[in-house]
């Protein structure tokens, strides 16, 4: 073979190498991963979250998921974290549907909802909770308004009660009920239209003068919130003592099976705690257990998840009437 046709052998043979190369290294490129799917559906049990096909989630998936990823804020002795509740309006299987979110101001509105199921009927086997089978809270969104209210169901399976709505403003209305699957808080927004002039959080303290469902406060009842300094992820226990003109009250009247009803929302969300009351245990203050309340006292267990601030809502019953405190609390980390 003459030396020009061996330099065009060559030729063609490195070409060929070459060729199979650049085949080969397209055949493997990392950046050639598979295209993520746009969500439309074209392939089966594509991008189910971006269609809201995700399983739902439950109260307190937020703080588990802020455990399991590392985030700072539960403490080491309470590895559960506590449910918030009242952020959805449909939550575990169940939904709350307001025959209208719209409202006036007035001394009294009509509010008609049910709690339905998966399949869109009317729940009915609630279960009785502080002696009623469901609770229904309303607060202003800045807390400058508190209702809680008990709802009657008719025999269709809808609810309905009156409660007041006296200026502006978006409220959030929970529904508080347990079922077979444990206990739920639902929440929904209201809406009253007009000027709106938010209020600012009240500064911490630990003493409220009692108003009554008329804003009367001429009863003269004070109470004092008692409690240590309050971690996020610890259980703590507040301790509340009514006095009348500076002298303990004989008793605190019995008021849905205890000695009162405490409502704990988070500030910014409006997160919705359940709080449990602790009569007949023992107090631990961060120093041991004390004795048991008095007789003008009443106790409960908290635990709040987060590190902020907590807007408390105590009601109790003296001289027949129920009566209201409030406080802010602020819960460090």
């Amino acid at each position: 073979m003459s030396v020009p046709s061996r330099l065009a052998a060559f030729a063609v043979l490195l070409g060929l190498v070459f060729g199979g190369a650049v085949l080969l290294g397209a055949a493997t490129d990392p950046t050639d991963a598979p295209v993520a799917s746009t969500g439309h559906g074209d392939e089966p049990g594509a991008d189910d979250a971006a269609h809201g096909d995700a399983a739902p989630a439950v109260e307190g998936d937020h703080d588990r998921a802020a455990t399991d990823s590392g985030a700072a804020g539960h403490d080491a002795h309470d590895p559960a974290a506590p449910a918030i509740g009242g952020l959805a309006v449909a939550q575990n299987g169940y939904a709350l549907e307001l025959d209208r979110t719209r409202f006036v101001a007035t001394g009294s509105a009509r509010l008609r909802f049910r709690i339905t199921d998966e399949r869109g009927r009317a729940v009915r086997d609630f279960r009785v909770e502080h002696e009623k089978r469901l609770h229904m809270i309303v607060v202003r969104r800045d807390t400058a308004v508190f209702r809680h209210v008990h709802p009657t169901m008719r025999a269709d399976g809808a609810w309905e009660v009156d409660v007041a709505l006296p200026a502006a403003g978006t409220y959030r209305a929970y529904a508080d009920f347990t079922t077979g699957d444990g206990k739920q808080t639902l929440g929904a927004d209201l809406f009253v239209p007009g000027d709106v002039a938010p209020e600012a959080l009240p500064a911490p303290r630990t003493t409220d003068r009692a108003v009554d469902g008329r804003g009367s406060t001429a009863a003269g009842i004070d109470v004092t919130l008692d409690a240590p300094p309050i971690r996020a992820g610890r259980v703590t226990t507040l301790r509340f003592a009514a006095v009348r003109d500076g002298q303990p009250l004989d008793a605190l009247e019995p008021y849905l099976g205890a000695k009162g009803h405490l409502v704990a929302l988070r500030e910014g969300d409006l997160g919705y705690l359940h709080v449990h009351p602790t009569e007949g245990a023992a107090h631990d203050h961060g120093a041991g257990a004390d004795a048991a309340p008095h007789a003008n006292e009443t106790s409960f267990a908290a635990t709040f998840p987060t590190a902020g601030r907590y807007r408390l809502f105590l009601q109790f019953k003296v001289d027949g009437r129920v009566r209201t405190v409030d406080y802010t609390v602020e819960v460090g980390r």
